[in-house]
């Protein structure tokens, strides 16, 4: 009988962070062995949601640090037999520190699948990405500039940048990447049937769309340049 790993928790020396019910705690991670992936704990509690700042309760989970790297994929390809994303032979999107991109809405899900995690609901995504005191970007409410974030370049010729390259932008809960660089798959349905949610802003995008509380969405065939993937697992 095989026993399953527990994954391993790192809570040494991280920093302080507010919880949903205004008390203090440290910041959580585990190591997701499957894809090499780091999660960090967001604990359950309330947030501030949306432009209609709504206080919403949401129950703990773990989230990927970073996006999903060109690496990480080429190992779910390598396993599984997976059709390669679109832009691997570009030398502007094939980069070993770049979140992939040119995967649709059902390659993610089935990457998440492989890994033993899955796609984040919308309400979880933002929570992630803006703490719990309402903030307008996951680091404050001061507009990006290129410390913070990987926005507004030229389409013909910018790129998205190496996971956690803007390192004064990470979230509240150690997130990074979360406004700019790549759009992130949501669980969600925009429309009933149509359009899946995307969450983030991307590489193209001017920096009021980078806000954490903005709304757009994708087919879930789309296999754009400027859209990527993070993954959430739950608490067990």
């Amino acid at each position: 009988m095989k026993t399953r790993k527990r994954p391993r928790r790192k809570t040494k020396n991280n920093p302080i962070i507010l919880s949903g019910d205004g008390a203090m705690t440290r910041l959580v991670s585990i190591m997701n062995e499957k894809d090499d992936s780091e999660m960090v704990l967001v604990p359950s509690g309330d947030f501030i949601m949306g432009e209609e700042r709504k206080v919403v309760h949401v129950n703990e989970f773990y989230i990927d640090k970073f996006p999903i790297t060109n690496p990480q994929y080429k190992k779910f390809v390598n396993t599984t037999g997976a059709k390669e994303p679109f832009f691997w032979n570009n030398e502007r999107f094939n980069k070993p520190l770049q979140p992939v991109v040119g995967v649709s809405w059902n390659d993610a899900v089935a990457y998440t699948r492989w890994a033993g995690k899955r796609l984040p609901r919308e309400i979880e995504w933002e929570k992630a990405a803006r703490g719990v005191d309402g903030r307008v970007y996951p680091w404050g409410n001061i507009q990006p500039d290129n410390t913070r974030a990987v926005y507004n370049l030229d389409p013909n010729t910018g790129a998205p940048a190496p996971i956690g390259d803007r390192k004064e932008g990470v979230s509240p809960f150690g997130c990074y990447d979360m406004a700019g660089n790549v759009w992130e798959w949501c669980e969600d349905w925009y429309e009933e049937g149509k359009f899946r949610v995307v969450r983030g802003g991307s590489w193209v995008n001017h920096h009021y769309i980078l806000r954490s509380a903005y709304r757009s969405c994708s087919y879930p065939e789309g296999k754009d340049n400027n859209v990527g993937f993070r993954c959430v697992k739950d608490v067990k």
